[in-house]
C-alpha cells in the first residue's frame, strides 16, 4: 500500500502523468492518420500539433489561470488567452503548412484552413484539459480540507477525554488512595492508545473495543457499585476497520448523564453487534431528566460532525431520549 501510495506522489510531484499523457495523445493520432499520410509527414504534423497545444495548455492554465482567472481579473485573463490561442494557431497552421508545401495539391491545403483546424483543436483540448485539472485541484481541495476538518475534530476528543479522566483521578486520591493508582494505571493505557495506536483514519475495531473495556473500568473504579455497567458483544468483532474514538463519546455521555438515584437502579447498558454488513452499537442510562450542559454536548457534535467526513451515506445515528433513559444507537456499515 504505501509503494503504491508514494508512487502515485512521485507521479504528481514530478509530472510523471504529464508525460505519459503527451505521449499517449502522438501516438493516438499517429494511429488514426497513419493510413492517411506518409509517416515522415505524419510524424512532423503531429508533433507540431502536440508542441503548440503543450504551449497553450501550460501557458493558460499554469501561467494566466491562477494569475488572473483565480484572482477575478476575467478581462485580463480572457484577452490573453486568446492572443495565445491565435497567435499558436497561426504558428501551429504556418508549420502545416511549410511541412506540406509539396503536397499542396495533393491534400488542398489552404494557410488559412489549416490555422483554423489548428485553433478549433487547440482551443478544444485546452478547453476539455483545463476543466479536468480545475475539476481534480478542486477534488484535491475538497479532500484536503475535509482531512485537515477530521484531525482537527479527532484533535478535539483527546482533550475532552483527559479533562474527564483526570477529575476520576482527582476524585479518587483522597477518598481512595488504592484506586486512584489503579485508575492511573488504566488511564496510562488509555493514553497509549491514543498516542501510538489511533493515527490512521480508521483502526482495527479490536482495538477500539479494548479502548472502550479499558474506559469502562476506569468508569466503574469512579462510580463504584451505585452504578450497574451491562457490557455485551454480539457476533464476530474482527476483522474490520472503525474510525478511532468513534464510539467513546456516546460512552462518556452515558458516565456523564448516569443517573445517581439512592432507592433506584442506575444502569449504563453498552451492547455491540455485528452483522454481515453492519456493525451496531447500542448505548443507553438511565438518567434523572436533568438539562444537559453544552460542555456535555462537546462529544456528540463531535462525532455527528465525523460521522458525515468519514461515514458518508454509510451510518445511521438514532438518539431515544424518554424520561427515565436515554438511549444512543448507532449503525455503521462494514465490509
Amino acid at each position: 500500500m504505501k509503494s503504491k501510495s508514494s508512487l502515485g506522489q512521485v507521479f504528481l510531484r514530478y509530472k510523471l502523468h504529464h508525460i505519459l499523457f503527451w505521449i499517449f495523445y502522438f501516438v493516438f493520432w499517429l494511429s488514426i492518420y497513419s493510413r492517411s499520410y506518409p509517416f515522415p509527414l505524419l510524424l512532423v504534423n503531429t508533433t507540431l500539433y502536440a508542441v503548440f497545444t503543450a504551449a497553450s495548455f501550460y501557458l493558460i492554465i499554469y501561467v494566466l489561470l491562477p494569475r488572473y482567472l483565480n484572482k477575478r481579473r476575467y478581462l485580463a485573463f480572457f484577452s490573453l488567452s486568446t492572443i495565445i490561442l491565435v497567435v499558436f494557431s497561426a504558428m501551429l497552421g504556418a508549420g502545416l503548412y511549410w511541412n506540406m508545401h509539396d503536397y499542396v495539391t495533393q491534400y488542398k491545403i489552404q494557410y488559412v484552413q489549416t490555422s483554423l483546424y489548428g485553433f478549433i483543436s487547440i482551443f478544444s483540448m485546452v478547453c476539455m484539459l483545463g476543466g479536468a485539472k480545475m475539476f481534480s485541484d478542486r477534488l484535491r481541495s475538497e479532500r484536503q480540507r475535509l482531512e485537515a476538518e477530521l484531525r482537527y475534530l479527532k484533535a478535539q476528543v483527546n482533550p475532552h477525554f483527559l479533562f474527564n479522566a483526570i477529575n476520576s483521578v482527582y476524585f479518587l486520591i483522597k477518598k481512595d488512595p488504592d484506586k486512584a493508582s489503579e485508575t492511573l494505571i488504566k488511564l496510562s493505557d488509555l493514553l497509549r492508545f491514543q498516542l501510538y495506536d489511533c493515527s490512521d483514519e480508521k483502526i482495527p475495531v479490536e482495538k477500539e473495543l479494548d479502548y472502550i473495556q479499558n474506559y469502562i473500568e476506569l468508569e466503574k473504579i469512579r462510580k463504584g457499585a451505585r452504578v450497574k455497567v451491562e457490557y455485551s458483544c454480539e457476533g464476530n468483532m474482527s476483522g474490520f476497520l472503525i474510525a478511532p474514538f468513534m464510539l467513546i463519546p456516546f460512552l462518556e455521555n452515558a458516565f456523564k448523564y448516569v443517573s445517581n438515584y439512592a432507592d433506584y437502579a442506575n444502569v449504563i447498558r453498552v451492547k455491540l453487534v455485528r452483522t454481515e454488513t453492519e456493525f451496531l452499537a447500542t448505548f443507553m442510562n438511565t438518567h434523572e431528566n436533568v438539562q444537559r450542559s453544552e460542555v456535555g454536548g462537546i462529544g456528540l457534535a463531535n462525532v455527528k460532525r465525523r460521522l458525515e467526513l468519514v461515514y458518508p451515506n454509510q451510518h445511521h445515528l438514532r438518539i431515544d431520549e424518554q424520561r427515565d433513559t436515554y438511549t444512543a444507537t448507532l449503525s455503521l456499515k462494514v465490509a
